[in-house]
Protein backbone atom coordinates (compact mmCIF):
# COMPACT_ATOMS: atom_id res chain seq x y z
CA UNK A 1 0.00 0.00 0.00
CA UNK A 2 0.92 3.63 -0.31
CA UNK A 3 -0.57 6.68 1.37
CA UNK A 4 -0.48 10.44 0.93
CA UNK A 5 0.21 11.19 4.58
CA UNK A 6 1.06 14.85 4.16
CA UNK A 7 -1.47 16.03 1.60
CA UNK A 8 -1.83 19.68 0.54
CA UNK A 9 -0.17 21.03 3.69
CA UNK A 10 1.47 24.09 2.07
CA UNK A 11 -0.45 27.13 0.85
CA UNK A 12 0.41 29.00 -2.35
CA UNK A 13 2.52 31.54 -0.43
CA UNK A 14 4.78 28.76 0.88
CA UNK A 15 3.41 28.65 4.42
CA UNK A 16 1.86 25.74 6.23
CA UNK A 17 -1.83 25.67 5.38
CA UNK A 18 -3.84 27.10 8.30
CA UNK A 19 -5.95 24.02 8.87
CA UNK A 20 -7.43 22.10 11.79
CA UNK A 21 -4.34 19.92 12.35
CA UNK A 22 -1.92 22.85 12.42
CA UNK A 23 -4.19 24.85 14.72
CA UNK A 24 -4.67 21.98 17.18
CA UNK A 25 -1.41 19.99 17.04
CA UNK A 26 1.13 22.57 15.91
CA UNK A 27 3.64 22.43 13.05
CA UNK A 28 5.09 19.06 14.08
CA UNK A 29 1.84 17.31 13.17
CA UNK A 30 3.19 16.43 9.73
CA UNK A 31 6.25 14.58 11.03
CA UNK A 32 4.09 12.97 13.71
CA UNK A 33 1.56 11.78 11.13
CA UNK A 34 4.31 10.11 9.09
CA UNK A 35 5.72 8.42 12.18
CA UNK A 36 2.28 7.22 13.29
CA UNK A 37 1.47 5.90 9.82
CA UNK A 38 4.80 4.07 9.71
CA UNK A 39 4.13 2.53 13.14
CA UNK A 40 0.69 1.40 11.98
CA UNK A 41 2.06 -0.22 8.79
CA UNK A 42 5.86 -0.34 8.45
CA UNK A 43 5.60 -1.79 4.93
CA UNK A 44 3.43 1.01 3.50
CA UNK A 45 5.03 3.63 1.27
CA UNK A 46 4.35 7.11 2.66
CA UNK A 47 4.20 10.23 0.50
CA UNK A 48 4.20 13.99 0.87
CA UNK A 49 1.84 15.32 -1.81
CA UNK A 50 0.80 18.75 -3.01
CA UNK A 51 -0.49 20.64 -6.02
CA UNK A 52 0.91 23.69 -7.81
CA UNK A 53 4.49 22.69 -7.05
CA UNK A 54 5.63 22.75 -10.66
CA UNK A 55 5.66 26.52 -11.22
CA UNK A 56 4.94 28.44 -8.00
CA UNK A 57 8.44 29.17 -6.71
CA UNK A 58 7.43 30.05 -3.13
CA UNK A 59 5.47 26.84 -2.81
CA UNK A 60 8.14 24.76 -4.57
CA UNK A 61 10.83 26.11 -2.25
CA UNK A 62 8.72 25.37 0.83
CA UNK A 63 7.83 21.88 -0.45
CA UNK A 64 11.45 20.94 -1.14
CA UNK A 65 12.59 22.43 2.18
CA UNK A 66 9.92 20.50 4.06
CA UNK A 67 10.88 17.24 2.36
CA UNK A 68 14.56 17.83 3.11
CA UNK A 69 13.85 18.71 6.74
CA UNK A 70 11.68 15.64 7.26
CA UNK A 71 14.32 13.39 5.71
CA UNK A 72 17.07 15.02 7.82
CA UNK A 73 14.96 14.27 10.90
CA UNK A 74 14.70 10.65 9.71
CA UNK A 75 10.93 10.92 9.29
CA UNK A 76 9.77 8.00 7.10
CA UNK A 77 8.88 9.89 3.91
CA UNK A 78 9.30 7.58 0.92
CA UNK A 79 8.43 9.91 -1.92
CA UNK A 80 6.96 13.18 -3.16
CA UNK A 81 3.74 13.59 -5.11
CA UNK A 82 3.18 16.26 -7.74
CA UNK A 83 -0.58 16.54 -8.09
CA UNK A 84 -1.66 17.72 -11.52
CA UNK A 85 -5.31 17.05 -12.21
Amino acid sequence: YDWDVGNEVIDDEGNLRDAFWLQNLGPDYIADAFRWAHQADPRARLYLNDYNVEFNSAKVDAYVAMAARLRAERVPVHGLGFQSH
